[in-house]
């Protein structure tokens, strides 16, 4: 397959389509103003698109600084 190049609001338009292209093998370039966006590619292994497990480091301790103040809540309203 060949490689396509569509504008935004074409890509908008015609998302499924182009999927289906990619999907068979093609590459569609998405641009605007002439210039590249994003790059839409057959998927090269379902399982690559798995999520992870959380790790501990994504979570906060004790330790750590609240990002907000649970004092003055009660005022919001």
């Amino acid at each position: 397959m060949r490689t396509q190049t569509v504008s935004i609001d074409q890509a908008k338009d015609q998302l499924s389509a182009l999927i289906t292209i990619a999907s068979e093998g093609g590459e569609i370039i998405i641009v605007k103003d002439g210039k590249p966006l994003a790059r839409l590619v057959p998927a090269a292994d379902a399982h690559f698109y798995q999520s992870l497990p959380p790790t501990a480091r994504e979570f906060s301790t004790d330790e750590d600084a609240l990002a907000w103040d649970a004092d003055g809540w009660e005022n919001v309203a």
